[in-house]
């Protein structure tokens, strides 16, 4: 942060986990990392890796006998057709590759784009928030509009920034038009490496009509798309950016679709962004600072209803009203409701499960003990 250095950020983090814990103490965390997964799947997961570095230890004169043996002597050997095995090569190709490579439908291709539109809100007189949906041009305009908004006292003095909406394929230019209201003009963002060519391709900030020159707080998971990836990896080179959240998976590359047959689609890498020092992210992703795991569904459902109702009412804590000193001098009662309704055998909305966005949550909890921490002028 700005006034606040990022090392004093991480020194007073297992308070602000703490603080934040009493949030979401009955809500079990996503299991997310290998070491979570029931027995079966870890079990599954170390075959796997065993059998990879078996095949990877066979040269091609080994290979070419097992596939000579297993069609011949093989108890089903006629099933092992040429065909068969070219499948069987593809399914592993594809497998090694992960997504740097995959065979999609027209119909899933388009599942892959966000369901989701920009979002932007105060969630309190200090905090901005904005949520990119598609991450289209007309989003930029939005977000310029918020921007304005946000910028225009000195009250909002962080902004908050969603990129956990998914996105397969990247987009540069609005990459680099959204990165060009945060960066200076004529900045290196970013640039394409082809294999191929000797020069990568560059881009850099542009004039843009709005600019935030305050803190930012990033916010990725594990569907932050390529688009939201190159955001968050240029954004934290800043020192008043904090990013949370959960590791990106790394597809920070240019994809090409090519037809191969019926509705098959081969989606794969011909180039990978790198950053100004020319650092990868292909496969590799970003590393939040403050890692929070948090469930797909609850925020795709948080996601959902912040698009007709305030999104603050899935960060912030509401209690239900009780009997207090100045009920009792106005002779009111604020518990009659709740208990006639209880009576009856109805259930109100206190009584309902509450739905938060746990990663979002964390970031205000940050930023509401970082007033309390001393500042760089301080030091």
């Amino acid at each position: 942060m700005r006034s606040r250095a990022r090392h004093v950020f991480r020194s007073f983090l297992a308070l602000a986990l703490s603080v934040s814990a009493a949030s979401w103490a009955d809500e079990p965390a996503p299991k997310t990392e290998a070491t979570d997964q029931p027995p079966e799947a870890e079990i599954a997961s170390r075959a796997d890796a065993a059998l990879d570095q078996l095949v990877d230890e066979m040269d091609q004169a080994s290979l070419q006998e097992a596939f000579r043996i297993l069609r011949s002597d093989y108890i089903k050997h006629e099933t092992l057709s040429y065909l068969e095995l070219n499948r069987a090569a593809m399914q592993g190709l594809l497998e090694r590759l992960d997504f740097g490579a995959m065979l999609l439908t027209k119909a899933s291709r388009e599942a892959q784009d966000s369901p989701f539109s920009f979002h932007a809100e105060k969630l309190n007189p200090s905090i901005g928030y904005v949520r990119f949906g598609k991450f289209k041009k007309a989003e930029i305009d939005e977000l310029d509009e918020a921007l304005a908004e946000f910028g225009a006292g000195d009250e909002v003095r962080t902004l908050i920034v969603d990129l956990r909406s998914p996105q397969a394929m990247a987009d540069f230019e609005i990459a680099s038009s959204i990165l060009s209201r945060f960066r200076e003009v004529g900045e290196i963002l970013f640039k394409i490496r082809h294999p191929r060519e000797e020069r990568p391709i560059l881009f850099t900030s542009r004039d843009a009509p709005k600019r935030w020159n305050r803190d930012i707080l990033v916010l990725i998971d594990r569907e932050t798309g390529n688009v939201g990836e190159i955001i968050a990896a240029v954004l934290r080179q800043k020192k008043n950016c904090f990013v949370i959240g959960e590791k990106t998976v790394g597809m920070t590359v240019e994809y090409r679709d090519v037809p191969v047959g019926g509705d098959r689609i081969l989606r794969y890498a011909v180039a990978e962004v790198v950053l100004p020092e020319g650092e990868s992210l292909f496969q590799q992703g970003v590393i939040p600072d403050v890692r929070t795991p948090s469930s797909t569904k609850v925020k795709q459902a948080v996601f959902r209803a912040s698009e007709k109702e305030p999104l603050a009412g899935f960060v912030f804590d509401h209690g239900r009203p009780r009997m207090n000193e100045a009920a009792l001098v106005a002779g009111t009662d604020p518990e009659l409701d709740y208990y006639v309704a209880r009576s009856r055998g109805e259930q109100t909305s206190w009584d309902k499960p509450i739905l938060r966005d746990r990663v979002l949550r964390q970031a205000v909890d940050l930023l509401t003990i970082s007033r309390f921490l001393p500042s760089e002028e301080a030091e």
